[in-house]
């Protein structure tokens, strides 16, 4: 797997903290929302989208995730979502927050479930911290970049860049050698850290908010 400090960082911070991959069964299905999407003709990652979905929500609020997710269908091959499709997406955004804005660290990033192979585990994970990166870089753009380096909001939006990098090699893809890391520690890592980030922009999201209004 192309990797580097912030995938020690993310075996560490497991390790230290003493959490483990969350019991808490995610109230959205992952493969259902895929072959919805895919049946409407959507030809876009699910879990890029959910990442989007919670940047924006971490952001700005409901208001900015649900016009991000409209902008990710502003696209002339792409029909906007009617019917059951729409009411999916709706309750994506409002289950996010919900989690996000819970104090029980019930937060899931949308993910495919463990029995996937593991390139496509690996590649939704990657997806879904690029979504994310998206979805506050779209919102607040200036505040993106203007987030202190030496900050934990700064260190999370840094490994998510390169965990958004993230890929197994042509062996490891293959069966021929085992990864170099473990992916559940990841996960943990980036579910945890999103919470952290929805904290850390609270001040920016309630700026946005009352914008809007």
């Amino acid at each position: 797997m192309r990797s580097g400090d912030s995938i020690a960082r993310a075996r560490t911070f497991a390790r230290n903290a003493h959490v483990t991959t969350s019991s808490v069964v995610p109230p959205l299905d992952y493969e259902r929302l895929r072959d919805s999407l895919a049946a409407a003709g959507a030809v876009i990652a699910v879990a890029e989208l959910h990442g989007g979905v919670c940047g924006a929500l971490c952001a700005g609020g409901l208001a900015a995730a649900r016009r991000w997710l409209a902008g990710a269908f502003d696209d002339g091959e792409l029909a906007a979502p009617t019917g059951a499709v729409a009411e999916e997406l709706e309750e994506l955004v409002t289950t996010s927050a919900r989690m996000l804005e819970g104090d029980e660290l019930k937060f899931e990033p949308l993910q495919p479930s463990d029995e996937a192979p593991l390139a496509e585990q690996v590649e939704a994970l990657a997806a879904w911290c690029q979504g994310f990166l998206n979805g506050i870089g779209s919102t607040a753009p200036a505040a993106a970049r203007g987030v202190p380096e030496n900050g934990a909001l700064g260190e999370i939006l840094r490994d998510f860049a390169e965990i958004s990098r993230a890929g197994l090699s042509d062996d490891e893809a293959e069966g021929r050698d085992s990864p170099d890391f473990a992916l559940a520690e990841i996960h943990e890592y980036v579910r945890v850290s999103a919470q952290i980030a929805f904290e850390e922009l609270a001040s920016l999201r309630a700026a946005v908010e009352r914008d809007v209004h």
